[in-house]
């Protein structure tokens, strides 16, 4: 019975240990953008979709991403993506709050040529 409790023990504290090692991990390299076209055309430009993925089992809050020279002729959903009232060169993703795994942040836009978001900043959070 003592070696049973023993084990269950050791295996609750690999379990924890090997959690907070894969949270360490998380960082901005997690936050991916892809983009597509969709086929349309909005006042005479090609149409992209962007999805914002978080790779990590951690949450990523007030992303940024450059968007220096960003132009379109869609509008775009400001909470979805938020470009820089005072003439910056960033702009924030899912208007602040948490990117998480498994829900994905979409947004259209259209332009050509079209554009690279690169991810410049986020907060982890890992509970």
């Amino acid at each position: 019975m003592e070696v049973r409790l023993l084990m269950i023990f050791l295996a609750c504290l690999l379990s924890s240990i090997s959690n907070r090692g894969g949270a360490a991990s998380c960082s901005l390299d997690n936050i991916v953008m892809s983009q597509s076209g969709t086929g349309g055309w909005a006042h005479g430009q090609p149409e992209y979709v962007v999805t914002v993925s978080n790779t990590c089992g951690c949450s990523q809050s007030d992303v940024h991403v450059a968007c220096d020279g960003f132009n379109t002729t869609l509008a775009v959903d400001p909470s979805k993506l938020r470009p820089p009232s005072d003439g910056g060169k960033l702009c924030l993703v899912n208007g602040g709050e948490p990117v998480v795994q498994g829900r994905d942040v979409t947004f259209s836009y259209a332009w050509s040529p079209q554009f690279k978001f690169t991810p410049v900043s986020s907060n982890v959070k890992c509970k």
